[in-house]
């Protein structure tokens, strides 16, 4: 099984739950919520034209491995007439054997529309494919490099709920009650609006990030980040400093335009503790692969003091810090 945040729906792969923060009520597999200070962002644009071809089971977005396997199975030997749609909370509805297409779409979309109700799923069912034809229209979601994880044991800790961040307290005691006991393998990934959206049950860990990234993405209309796997966070969660947001080094407007790409460079590697100061004319100062994040922040502060006046710390890991209210 495998599960969201606020009601249960059942989909070909197991128990979904998804909503925003505002409406979660129940527990559930997946979950998406908008942070202090953003608001519900919208679905990508769809593309000019339907993707078509080969129906393309690996690819199929916001789905585990069991029904990955159905399509890629079951469904896509089946003949005419068939149809398969989705939401983008993972829940599903199919349909095989009917007697023209316009049934197979409607019966797809039935189904699929029938469990996202029950689960109080904000998101609409969309056909996903007609024979094995794919006609979604609105591509992949927006992802992040991969590895999708990265484990450093430098960084890596205990998660604790209390400790999440960007979202407000009521998505803590949601992740706190829900994601904490759930069963593995689990993930939770985080948009930059506060965003966050959770998968739980799912078959590996892999696969897990891999569903909460795109869920997270398709909503947030950007890619996400995960944040934290099973037990553990697995990025760099900055506690000596108020985290405001993600940090990109290329377009950070407080990091002189002819120093972003050195920053960049620098903290290409990722591993430990890194941080970034800048100060008046925004030269920045690093601090890299420490042990700690005072070490990190200790150095940046002296790298920038060489080159520039009254530094202050700007990114701490892969978050935007700002003074502590």
């Amino acid at each position: 099984m495998v599960g969201v945040v606020s009601v249960v729906a059942i989909a070909v792969g197991g128990f979904l739950y998804f909503t925003k923060l505002e409406t979660n009520k129940a527990p559930a597999i997946a979950a998406i919520a908008p942070g202090p200070a953003s608001s519900p962002m919208p679905m990508p644009a769809p593309s000019a034209s339907p993707m078509v071809g080969k129906f393309p089971a690996d690819s199929v977005p916001f789905i585990g491995e069991r029904i990955r396997g159905y399509l890629g199975g079951e469904y896509s030997v089946a003949g005419d007439y068939k149809a398969f749609a989705l939401n983008v909370g993972g829940i599903t509805g199919s349909a095989l054997n009917q007697p023209n297409e316009e049934a197979a779409r409607n019966a797809a979309l039935d189904q699929c529309q029938k469990r996202a109700d029950a689960a109080q799923s904000p998101r609409p069912c969309e056909l996903y494919a007609v024979g094995n034809n794919v006609v979604y229209t609105h591509g992949k979601p927006p992802m992040p490099p991969q590895p999708f994880i990265r484990h450093d044991p430098m960084t890596e800790r205990a998660f604790v709920p209390k400790d999440f961040p960007m979202v407000r307290d009521p998505a803590k005691v949601r992740l706190e009650n829900m994601f904490v006991p759930a069963a593995k393998s689990r993930s939770v990934a985080l948009g930059p609006g506060g965003q966050y959206f959770m998968v739980m049950g799912a078959s590996s860990a892999d696969d897990a990030a891999r569903r909460s990234l795109e869920s997270c993405g398709a909503i947030a209309g950007v890619a996400c980040m995960v944040v934290a796997v099973d037990e553990n966070f697995v990025v760099p969660i900055p506690t000596l400093l108020r985290i405001t947001g993600f940090f990109h080094a290329a377009s950070n407007a407080s990091i002189a335009t002819d120093a972003r790409d050195e920053v960049v460079r620098k903290l290409a590697d990722g591993m430990g503790w890194n941080a970034v100061a800048v100060g008046t004319a925004g030269r920045p100062g690093v601090g890299l692969k420490a042990a700690d994040e005072q070490t990190a922040v200790n150095s940046a502060l002296a790298d920038c003091a060489r080159r520039d006046s009254d530094c202050h710390v700007i990114a701490i890991g892969p978050f935007t810090v700002g003074p502590v209210n």
